[in-house]
């Protein structure tokens, strides 16, 4: 019989400190086994994910959630690299004395987790979840068609706002999708009372600079794009898709769309292709955009639990 698990609702926000500086973090869900990290999206913190995600995922396993440098109650300053964003997950790690780990990132957070797994001490991430993300620059990758869904989420002040570009960037134009994402807005603004601030303006253009270079080509160490070689470990890819048109409310055009308007899901085709087809899966999620996750909370966590908890999944020097 599993052990008790507490949730994420109810996890007690603690701090830990790295490089002398206080963050904080929460684990919550089983108290034995393999803890999965999550690293989040762009200006959120570890109060903004869904439970609907979380609690499935912490029925099996150790949950690990942690506010970055600068980010909701952590103190310091958000660095302008994801190189950085994934030193101090290592030093969260190491300070947790953790041996072995696996990681998700979503949007943003899966640029930074694909950081950590490369920068991490071989045998560290066990496994490696990338949810609507992209590598840095390189033949095959696209940005966004249109910045506008981007600059709701970056402009976002009031509640309102947040819930807007929420809904319009994470989420497809069906009833259906528009409908999932507003019952996961609510989800997710109601779940913790020690809620954290979405990450201000500042803060939010120094996350906008850790992207750009990672985007940079010229910037050396800094991608994931020629390095995805390197990635043994069993990844799990995936995305939502939708066919037909992406609606912009401030204006009148209608202009075809990419799936994930905010990280095209072709980046995510792009990752699958470049990484060792031995480890690699991807998993599309239909009528839905860069919010699939919490769309299909329920499938999602389960793909994540059977890929966590596939013992057939090894390394590729494993297979050698």
């Amino acid at each position: 019989m599993l052990p008790p698990m507490t949730t994420y609702e109810t996890a007690q926000l603690k701090y830990i400190t790295l490089n002398s500086t206080p963050h904080a973090y929460i684990r919550f869900g089983r108290s034995t086994g393999t803890p999965l990290f999550l690293h989040t999206h762009y200006r959120a913190t570890l109060s903004h994910w869904d439970p609907a995600l979380l609690n499935p995922l912490a029925a099996t396993r150790p949950i690990l959630l942690l506010d970055s440098s600068g980010v909701g109650h952590s103190q310091g300053t958000i660095p302008t690299t994801f190189t950085q964003w994934a030193q101090i997950v290592l030093d969260f790690f190491a300070a947790l004395s953790l041996t072995e780990v696996d990681v998700l990132g979503f949007s943003m957070g899966g640029c930074a987790a694909q950081m950590v797994a490369l920068n991490a001490p071989r045998g560290l991430v066990r496994k490696l979840v990338l949810a609507g993300t992209m590598p840095s620059a390189g033949e095959g990758v696209v940005g966004a068609a249109d910045l506008g869904p981007f600059l709701l989420i970056q402009e976002a002040e009031t509640e309102e706002e947040q819930r807007e570009g929420f809904l319009e960037s994470f989420f497809g134009p069906s009833e259906r999708s528009q409908g999932a994402g507003r019952e996961s807005f609510e989800r997710i603004r109601g779940a913790r009372k020690e809620r954290g601030e979405y990450v201000g303006k500042e803060g939010a253009a120094r996350q906008g600079e850790a992207y750009g270079n990672f985007m940079d080509t010229g910037r050396a160490g800094e991608g994931s794009y020629e390095r995805l070689g390197e990635l043994t470990m069993p990844v799990l890819i995936a995305n939502g898709e939708f066919e037909g048109l992406m609606w912009w409310k401030s204006t009148d055009e209608r202009l075809l769309g990419d799936d994930d308007l905010l990280m095209p899901t072709v980046n995510s085709i792009v990752m699958y292709q470049k990484l060792q087809k031995a480890n690699a899966q991807l998993h599309l999620y239909p009528d839905s955009g860069h919010g699939f996750l919490y769309q299909y909370a329920a499938q999602f966590a389960k793909l994540v639990n059977d890929f966590l908890d596939d013992a057939t999944l090894a390394p590729a020097a494993d297979h050698e």
